[in-house]
């Protein structure tokens, strides 16, 4: 991408989807959710997002700064920072989503909690004994667009 071009990001293709999918299915080192506080500022946090039959979910802490923040304002963005491979750290690949994230009604004995919380323990071994606290719930993130950044001059975007 040139310095000339206004729009500085590519539309996505079948390789760089394939890319990101492999992002969502657990290729990247950290991931930051951000959300909007009460004074409208931004706050981030460590999470562990599961991506699970094509959807976003999260086990937060009701508790949790982030999950306060949530029952405000729905809009939030999760950040996955992948491994840094290059010299210069802004020339590394990384990934934000942007969407909505929202608390999943169900019961703690419900089926598709367990199969939920039988899928979450795979990414975070302990989850399964603090899941069952009573301020833990799942929430589920809806994306509206992706922006992946490979590097410099590669950058793409994908609208749901």
């Amino acid at each position: 991408m040139d310095q000339k071009n206004k729009n500085q990001y590519h539309h996505t293709n079948k390789f760089i989807d394939s890319e990101v999918e492999n992002i969502f299915s657990g290729n990247y080192d950290q991931t930051i959710l951000g959300t909007i506080d009460k004074n409208e500022y931004p706050f981030l946090s460590k999470i562990v997002p599961m991506y699970f039959e094509n959807n976003f979910y999260l086990l937060l802490s009701d508790l949790s700064e982030h999950t306060k923040n949530i029952k405000i304002n729905e809009k939030a963005s999760i950040y996955y920072a992948l491994v840094e491979n290059n010299k210069q750290k802004l020339n590394n690949p990384r990934l934000t989503l942007i969407g909505h994230i929202k608390k999943i009604k169900c019961q703690k004995e419900d089926s598709f909690y367990k199969l939920l919380l039988k899928n979450y323990n795979k990414l975070e071994k302990s989850s399964k004994l603090w899941a069952y606290f009573d301020d833990f719930n799942f929430y589920s993130f809806s994306i509206i667009k992706y922006i992946y950044v490979k590097g410099f001059g590669k950058a793409y975007i994908k609208f749901f």
